[in-house]
């Protein structure tokens, strides 16, 4: 059997992953106000919360043990998990919708971050190298992307069938949620139950309707991408 080549696309991919995934455990955040009794270079790992007091002082803390958001490190492990073996896909299988949805939740939040760093003061002090390579290359891993599933739209005209039907659909899962969680409420008695239970479904909840949010632009750019791909196709048959 014969050895497929790798593309440049395709080892583009698994690069841009490798780094995204060093990146994400990297500094994003460097706290140096003297005003602040928590400083230092924070990862996505070990990030501090914001916190304000009754006088209306806001401060980075790190969050108590057994709280939301040790769940919350769990979902980032998780995250981390899937862009590590995005690598190994990519080098093995070749599966650009793989690195579409590995690499889109991280490299979003990347950008909403900087709210984040506004926050802390300067943008050039307060921003760390994870934070700028993040939005580098996990940018150029979805968009070269989406550009192969976007010149072969025909073969996943299916795919993307499906992909606009999940983003309209949570145009309007927000209504379906809030009622449904108040009935879950209802339900359970136990409070440690109740914060397990609304924590997972609202969790998962979220990640389907963050992702197909955030698809939306790519789907329209992967459409763009195929009407060119026939301009040029046609351009050359009547050449």
């Amino acid at each position: 059997m014969k050895k497929q080549k790798l593309s440049f696309s395709t080892l583009l991919q698994a690069g841009c992953s490798a780094i995204l995934f060093i990146s994400c455990l990297l500094p994003w955040l460097n706290i140096t106000s003297p005003q602040e009794f928590l400083r230092g270079e924070f990862s996505l790992i070990n990030m501090p919360v914001q916190t304000v007091s009754d006088t209306g002082i806001m401060t980075n803390t790190f969050p108590p043990v057994g709280s939301i958001f040790d769940y919350y490190r769990i979902v980032l492990y998780v995250i981390l998990f899937f862009i590590f073996i995005n690598i190994f896909i990519q080098l093995i299988k070749k599966i650009p919708l793989f690195t579409c949805y590995s690499c889109l939740l991280p490299t979003c939040f990347s950008y909403l971050f900087w709210a984040r760093v506004a926050d802390c003061g300067n943008y050039l002090e307060c921003a760390g190298i994870g934070l700028y390579l993040t939005n580098i290359f996990g940018t150029i891993a979805i968009a070269v992307a989406w550009t192969d599933l976007g010149r072969n739209y025909e073969i996943h005209r299916k795919l993307f069938s499906f992909c606009w039907k999940w983003s309209m659909l949570c145009f309007v899962l927000p209504i379906i949620l809030i009622p449904l969680s108040g009935f879950l409420r209802i339900q359970t008695f136990d409070i440690h139950i109740i914060q397990q239970i609304v924590f997972a479904f609202t969790t998962v909840c979220f990640i389907i309707w963050a992702i197909g949010i955030m698809q939306i632009p790519f789907l329209i750019y992967a459409k763009i991408v195929n009407q060119i791909s026939k301009q040029k196709n046609h351009q050359v048959r009547h050449f």
